[in-house]
């Protein structure tokens, strides 16, 4: 193997491994339930479930605090697909400190509706998994893709409590509108590629530099209408927040 690789696959592996850690910790809470299920050694409480969840989080929050030494510059990694900076480390670790104080809470809500405990985690680090991406992604279509995942978790978050016919019913009207939104935040991106020939951030950052917007052709003011409609309605922003 040619030595220069290996060194750039270390190097590399550094910034992605705050997202290689959420997915450990969906893996460890599996784990837990099928020790669980299929022994007779271990009878894990919905706290073990917790604790185990909020020691992750003060796994990602060292992660994400690495080499935190102030330096603007942003670096482009994985074939430019993933962009990271001194803000991106910031935004991460905030993530992972409001990540540990959200499963405090949950696990004082646990106490009073009762709710599938191991469905509930791993959906909240799928969640947790897409965002990070979505912070880090420096390609739009990896952007919109892991934010349509992270609206799949949440369809699951709604409608998780088999007893509230108030939560299915709102979770599957969600769905059914968020797929309208999905269909043309697609369309828009397609449409973007085909006028600018990239997807990438930086590049589309230049690209619409050079631009004079009223010089912008129809086709490529069509995309971006379509796509700020369908990120207004994914992230339930006004005008189109209900």
């Amino acid at each position: 193997m040619n030595p220069d690789y290996f060194d750039n696959f270390i190097f590399q592996f550094f910034y992605v491994k705050y997202e290689l850690a959420i997915l450990l910790a969906a893996l460890h809470v599996v784990w837990l339930y099928l020790l669980t299920k299929f022994t007779n050694f271990f009878d894990f409480s919905v706290s073990d479930y917790i604790v185990s969840s909020i020691l992750f989080g003060l796994l990602f929050l060292q992660i994400s605090l690495q080499k935190l030494d102030g330096s603007e510059a942003t670096i482009f990694l994985v074939s430019n697909h993933i962009s990271y900076n001194y803000y991106i480390k910031l935004v991460k670790a905030s993530m992972a400190v409001l990540l540990m104080l959200y499963l405090g809470f949950a696990r004082l809500f646990c106490a009073i509706i009762v709710i599938p405990i191991v469905e509930f985690l791993v959906l909240i680090f799928l969640i947790f998994f897409s965002l990070s991406v979505i912070i880090s992604s420096n390609h739009l279509f990896v952007i919109f893709l892991f934010l349509e995942i992270t609206n799949i978790g949440l369809y699951c978050l709604i409608g998780l409590n088999k007893n509230s016919n108030k939560g299915i019913e709102a979770a599957y009207k969600y769905f059914v509108q968020s797929a309208l939104a999905t269909i043309l935040g697609f369309f828009a991106v397609s449409l973007l590629y085909v006028q600018t020939g990239t997807l990438f951030l930086n590049e589309l950052g230049a690209f619409f530099s050079n631009l004079n917007v009223l010089d912008m052709p129809g086709t490529l003011k069509l995309s971006m209408f379509l796509l700020i409609v369908a990120v207004f309605f994914k992230l339930g922003l006004f005008p189109l927040h209900s």
